[in-house]
């Protein structure tokens, strides 16, 4: 009888851990970061989100913007992606260490504007 109840404590603390490992895993598949950013050091650490003003979340991972094109208008390393109002936004730095906002198409595949801070940060 000693055991039953250590043995029935056991069983309630792991199916507890197996709802909240559950909740852990739902939260992570929400992610709007794309499956083929992972790993790969140019994106390693960026914020990914997925902008909400206006109530509709696409639930669906952001595209991976197009990293050749972002090197191109002078981005070595990415902070955030943000898709917002029908483009992503891409904030990082240049080698100089300047801030950079990129702004691209839908799709995240071509740079439609540049903006550089006149100030390193």
């Amino acid at each position: 009888m000693k055991f039953k109840l250590p043995l029935a404590a056991l069983a309630i603390a792991g199916a507890a851990a197996g709802i909240a490992g559950g909740a852990a895993v739902a939260v992570a598949a929400q992610s709007p970061a794309p499956a083929a950013a992972k790993g790969v050091a140019y994106w390693d650490g960026v914020h990914w989100d997925d902008d909400d003003d206006h109530g509709i979340r696409t639930r669906t991972p952001l595209p991976l913007p197009n990293a050749a094109a972002l090197k191109r208008a002078g981005m070595v390393r990415v902070t955030e992606v943000e898709r917002d109002d029908g483009y992503l936004e891409i904030e990082g730095y240049d080698a100089n260490g300047y801030e950079l906002d990129i702004r691209m198409d839908a799709r995240g595949q071509r740079v439609l504007s540049v903006h550089r801070d006149t100030d390193r940060d």
